[in-house]
């Protein structure tokens, strides 16, 4: 078989994690690395690493955001999967002065909860009151 070189275009500090984590030393996430974790094992199609970074990034949402990190190399399906791990009572409260990401997870969570179509919006024709189908009778 020929050489194979390849080219790896991410922190060395990751890299050397991720390889860790495939021989099974299970490394200890860190706050300020857990973003380019999550987007490297994206990536690489790491599912259980993916689904291991998005809900510790989830519980740790706010302690993230404070880092000065470039949230936008997120893609909109891992935002939409963070969304689902964060509730919407923590999104509320959470402060994300340059809007890095609280506004697309509010976005994402807005999504998901539409997908149920007891959750559309409805106007009513006598008093414009917007409301849910579940809660038509009222």
């Amino acid at each position: 078989m020929d050489d194979i070189d390849i080219s790896v275009h991410c922190d060395i500090l990751i890299f050397d994690w991720l390889m860790k984590y495939v021989h099974g030393l299970k490394p200890q996430m860190e706050i300020k690395t857990a973003i380019s974790i999550l987007i490297s094992s994206d990536f690489l199609q790491m599912a259980g690493l993916v689904e291991e970074s998005l809900t510790y990034v989830g519980e740790n949402l706010q302690e993230i955001l404070l880092l000065p990190i470039d949230m936008n190399c997120m893609n909109s399906s891992l935002v939409k999967r963070l969304a689902g791990k964060v509730e919407i009572e923590l999104l509320d409260t959470l402060k994300d002065k340059k809007d890095k990401l609280k506004s697309k997870i509010f976005m994402k969570k807005l999504e998901i909860l539409f997908q149920d179509n007891q959750n559309m919006l409805q106007r009513c024709a006598h008093c414009s009151s917007l409301f849910t189908a579940s809660q038509r009778r009222w």
